[in-house]
């Protein structure tokens, strides 16, 4: 009799806690678990990629005659539309990104003086270069410089009357330097803001009855450009 009683006692007791307990086990098993936001992995910019580009030039063209010793100088401004393509590949090591890039533009810069029934004319048909290019990425902000060098085709055209005309054209050499930033927009378009200079140093372009002809080409483009990248 007297274990029966203690028995009741403990179970009046004790039962609210047995009774808490149960609820807070039962409430733990059907607590849904925390949700944790995924972290997105970083931009990956090593690999290679393929690209457009458009923009603006002007260059300054000068040139120098020389006769006994007198020179006589000159110079005018070529402006127009430049656009191409581009095809590079870039390495990524930590946030340092290096890369070489080789890129073909069309250009439409030029320039026309009108002397009476005389006129000459003065282009850049074409710009080509070779780059390499280091930068510093943020994620997907990538802020570089580069430089390297370059080849483009200077032409001149003579015309009498609207009739007659005498043109010549040179290919040359020239180095270039430059900036820009690009931006991933997704894992494989990027898009780009860059400016570069290009300089032909003095060029002789040859001498005549005694007189000796140098001309030198100095270039600034803007471009902005979409690349379509393949990480590896």
């Amino acid at each position: 009799m007297r274990c029966k009683l203690v028995f009741g006692l403990s179970l009046v007791i004790l039962g609210p806690s047995l009774a808490a307990s149960a609820d807070l086990t039962s409430a733990a098993r059907i607590a849904p678990a925390a949700y944790v936001q995924p972290v997105p992995a970083p931009y990956n910019w090593t690999g290679i990629y393929v690209g457009a580009n458009a923009g603006f030039g002007f260059a300054t063209a000068s040139t120098a005659a020389t006769f006994s010793g007198l020179a006589v100088t000159g110079s005018e401004n070529l402006t127009g539309f430049v656009g191409g393509g581009q095809l590079g590949g870039d390495y990524q090591i930590g946030s340092i990104v290096v890369g070489l890039e080789a890129d073909f533009d069309y250009s439409a810069q030029s320039h026309t003086t009108t002397v009476g029934a005389f006129s000459a004319t003065d282009s850049i048909p074409w710009i080509g270069t070779l780059r390499g290019r280091i930068g510093y990425a943020v994620d997907r902000a990538l802020i570089y410089v580069t430089a390297g060098g370059a080849e483009g085709k200077f032409s001149s055209t003579f015309t009498a009357n609207g009739i007659a005309s005498i043109s010549g054209s040179k290919t040359h050499a020239a180095w270039t330097a430059g900036g820009g930033i690009e931006v991933g927009l997704t894992g494989n378009l990027s898009a780009r803001l860059e400016y570069l200079y290009l300089d032909t140093g003095n060029i002789n372009l040859g001498t005549l009855f005694g007189v000796t002809v140098t001309g030198r080409v100095q270039d600034n483009l803007i471009r902005a450009g979409l690349n379509w990248r393949f990480p590896l």
